[in-house]
């Protein structure tokens, strides 16, 4: 595998070029804008039927174009049956609580959500009986997602004889991670009041720019500006073998858990050494690929984190569902037999600095001055790239990792109605090569991972041997 690390003036050269570029960019958007402005909201019936959207939207739905699918979703298995019909008044009724659920992104300027049409014919769920229900489960996490038609929720029952399992798949274009576990417990909230409450009505929740006052006046950000010297790029990247062209409709994803219990030992663990569960998955992963990949020794390797801006919130809780995450990006190098709590304590120190400088305050005043942008601009640009990820597909003998940690999908037991669901899991939109995007999450005492790939841009077993080799790091951990 071949490998070379540019030299400090090549690098500092590099990103000046990047640097200048985005500048130039930034500064001929905004020329473009010519007096843009924000859309207002307008009711139909008490529910937002056109609402803006923000930085975090359309940035996700630009990632359309050369990024990844960027669905996110969610898998759980139920010890019962549920009622499909009283599950589906209970997807519709969720449109009306949140509004953006019931509606597509209109790419003008400025971008703004517009409700569907003909909201009440539209199918957001489908049923399947089934004695495969592991294919069935596969075929609908690898079934893709229409930016522009299908609605941004889709919701599927796959029922066995002995249970059923529910399927959600939702538009990363209208949430985050943090959004779409809200979403979730708001699903079973409402099915739930169901089951007492027939004629049960919601009241509409309204995204507006309350949110992100409220982190800038956190932050003590009074006037945002857009500050391109604060963007962090890799220095290193990992070497990595791509093979192929990939298959843009075939979208398999890799899996592992922890077994129960585990997670008490990991949280107890880092709770002695005044670190976090999350230190100890990102130490996993970094050890995971300094073997997988054969990463050079003292060369600092790029690792980004995504970070859930709902931290410079009240409460951390944003008065809807919407996008609101950022991320850092954090480079340590690769140390012949260092041991585990060794790693530990270097990506501890690196994270424990970061938050002190108030990770992420960049997406959000950028976030700032990124809705001024020309959307038609824009728009074009993303198309350019993604022409570009066409051509050099073939070329790429690295790779960009990533950590999304959500943390719990929900601490008590989900229960729909007095069915409870023991296993949840939840898996990441599918990015594009190079890089590559794990997610990590919680449910009933289970630690579990998951990575989608593109089918023909790698083979399954070296995401696997990252997995297992995460999972191997963990379960040796406090042992």
């Amino acid at each position: 595998m071949k490998y070379k690390l540019m030299d400090k003036e090549e690098y500092r050269k590099l990103a000046a070029q990047i640097l200048d570029y985005y500048n130039m960019a930034v500064t001929e958007f905004i020329k473009a804008v010519n007096g843009t402005k924000q859309m207002d909201y307008r009711y139909s019936d008490g529910i937002p039927d056109i609402m803006p959207a923000y930085a975090h939207d359309v940035a996700n739905y630009f990632a359309r174009y050369g990024g990844g699918n960027y669905q996110i979703q969610f898998i759980l298995n139920f010890n019962g049956k549920l009622d499909f019909e009283k599950l589906i008044k209970a997807v519709r009724l969720s449109l009306d609580e949140e509004p953006v659920f019931g509606c597509r992104l209109v790419p003008e300027n400025p971008p703004y959500w517009k409700r569907l049409e003909n909201i009440d014919n539209v199918q957001f769920c489908t049923y399947e009986e089934t004695d495969s229900p592991d294919q069935a489960v596969d075929d609908f996490l690898q079934s893709p997602m229409d930016m522009d038609n299908d609605p941004m929720v889709m919701v599927k029952l796959i029922r066995t004889q002995e249970k059923d399992i529910l399927g959600i798949k939702i538009n990363h274009a209208c949430c985050d991670g943090a959004g779409a576990k809200e979403y979730l417990g708001l699903l079973e909230r409402i099915y739930s009041t169901l089951e007492k409450e027939g004629d049960y009505k919601p009241v509409p929740r309204v995204r507006d720019r309350k949110d992100h006052y409220r982190a800038l006046k956190t932050l003590g950000i009074k006037y945002p500006v857009l500050d391109m010297s604060i963007v962090e790029y890799p220095m290193t990247v990992w070497p990595f073998y791509w093979k192929g062209r990939l298959r843009k409709d075939i979208t398999p994803f890799v899996s592992v858990s922890l077994p129960q219990g585990r997670l008490d030992t990991l949280l107890k663990f880092a709770r002695e050494r005044n670190v976090t569960v999350n230190d100890l998955i990102l130490t996993a992963f970094y050890r995971s690929m300094f073997r997988v990949t054969n990463a050079p020794y003292g060369i600092p390797m790029y690792m980004g984190v995504t970070l859930d801006l709902r931290r410079y919130l009240p409460e951390n809780k944003a008065d809807a569902i919407r996008n609101f995450s950022g991320g850092i990006v954090i480079n340590i190098p690769r140390i012949h037999g260092e041991a585990f709590e060794d790693t530990l304590k270097r990506i501890s120190f690196i994270m424990k600095a970061r938050k002190k400088m108030k990770p992420g305050y960049q997406i959000i005043t950028g976030a700032e001055k990124a809705e001024l942008l020309n959307i038609c601009c824009m728009l074009s640009m993303m198309k350019f790239q993604s022409a570009m990820a066409e051509l050099m597909q073939n070329g790429y003998n690295f790779c960009l990792p990533g950590l999304s940690n959500v943390g719990y999908i929900s601490k008590p037991p989900i229960i729909f109605g007095g069915v409870e669901a023991p296993e949840a899991y939840i898996y990441p939109p599918v990015v594009r090569p190079p890089a590559m995007l794990l997610v990590a999450s919680s449910y009933n005492g289970v630690l579990s991972f998951a990575m989608g790939y593109y089918k023909g841009a790698v083979k399954e077993q070296l995401i696997r041997r990252i997995l297992d080799g995460i999972k191997d790091e963990l379960m040796c951990v406090g042992a």
